[in-house]
């Protein structure tokens, strides 16, 4: 995924934090996918910072398909056609759901990861051990190969717990964990109620979803704009206690909806106000581009028992403007 990809991911998720413009019944919470059910009673509690990108979904629209041509040339495409010659496993038609949860969203977060995969598992394990045997120790716990790698003071290590789930961290202790809550034993995020209520809210049929925990100290609230409207964004992201978030993308756009847990003895009516007054200030800028203000337009909110819901859409024009 190229850095365009990544600065209009940010964009969308600032945007659907701020843009706010009418108020009325929040939905109920979509039923959860079976994957997304296994997958939290892998990945550790007590984490701030969980997601999940379904990587067939995005190449739904061609901005943010992973697996573009661009790279798949010279040294680099020679070894990738080698290891789906080899193992057969080809990331494009076969790589699924990816869940992650880290303790904070730092640089130096350390995530637990579940993918989802359709792969002949003897045939991984093989082309790791007999072509990159010089890059990845293999060690077993209990019964089940990790395999991990180091270089300069950076690691990474993985396992392929069953047929079709990959877990994977930057730290070996966090593999053997999730293979622990994988057999049952050991606290799970599928223990933290808050969580998973957010998880709910955010999850079912989405193309990727984000939730973080104790959003004002883990979101980082440096924006481009100064002045009034920054002041009254900072004054926002003080409000809200948690953030999900959740996107469907389409081949025009992406949809976009993001539920915001308001602070306790904070309105969530009094949070919608505040940011219609941010909407307006940015509808009155005089250098705003076309493609902004028909996103301003189009956004919606919705609010009921503490969540402010906010309802976007982003066209591709829009987002290759912001990339």
């Amino acid at each position: 995924m190229n850095r365009f990809r990544f600065s209009s991911i940010g964009f969308l998720l600032i945007a659907g934090l701020l843009f706010l413009g009418c108020e009325n019944q929040i939905e109920a919470p979509k039923e959860m996918t079976l994957q997304a059910k296994n997958a939290v009673e892998v990945l550790p509690a007590g984490a701030q910072f969980v997601g999940m990108v379904d990587l067939q979904a995005m190449q739904h629209n061609a901005l943010f398909d992973p697996f573009d041509d661009e790279s798949m040339s010279g040294e680099f495409g020679a070894r990738v056609q080698d290891f789906l010659d080899v193992t057969g496993f080809d990331p494009k038609n076969d790589l699924r759901e990816v869940y992650f949860a880290a303790s904070d969203m730092g640089p130096d977060a350390q995530p637990s990861i579940v993918a989802y995969a359709n792969f002949d598992r003897e045939r991984l394990q093989d082309y790791v051990e007999q072509r990159l045997g010089e890059s990845f120790k293999r060690s077993n716990y209990k019964g089940i190969p990790i395999y991990r790698a180091q270089e300069n003071d950076h690691t990474f290590a993985f396992a392929l717990a069953n047929e079709n789930m990959i877990v994977a961290s930057p730290d070996e202790a966090d593999v053997k964990a999730m293979l622990d809550r994988l057999s049952g034993a050991g606290r799970a995020l599928k223990d933290d109620a808050e969580t998973m209520q957010l998880i709910a809210l955010a999850s079912g049929n989405s193309s990727a979803w984000a939730v973080v925990r104790d959003f004002d100290e883990q979101a980082t609230r440096e924006g481009e704009h100064e002045g009034a409207i920054g002041h009254d964004m900072e004054k926002i992201a003080q409000a809200l206690k948690d953030v999900a978030i959740a996107f469907t993308v389409q081949d025009d756009g992406i949809k976009g909806t993001v539920f915001m847990n308001t602070k306790e003895g904070v309105s969530a009516s009094d949070v919608a106000d505040l940011t219609k007054g941010v909407v307006a200030a940015m509808k009155a800028e005089s250098d705003i581009d076309e493609e902004k203000l028909r996103m301003l337009d189009r956004v919606k909110v919705r609010t009921k028992s503490g969540y402010v819901q906010v309802d976007f859409f982003a066209d591709n024009k829009m987002l290759k403007s912001s990339g």
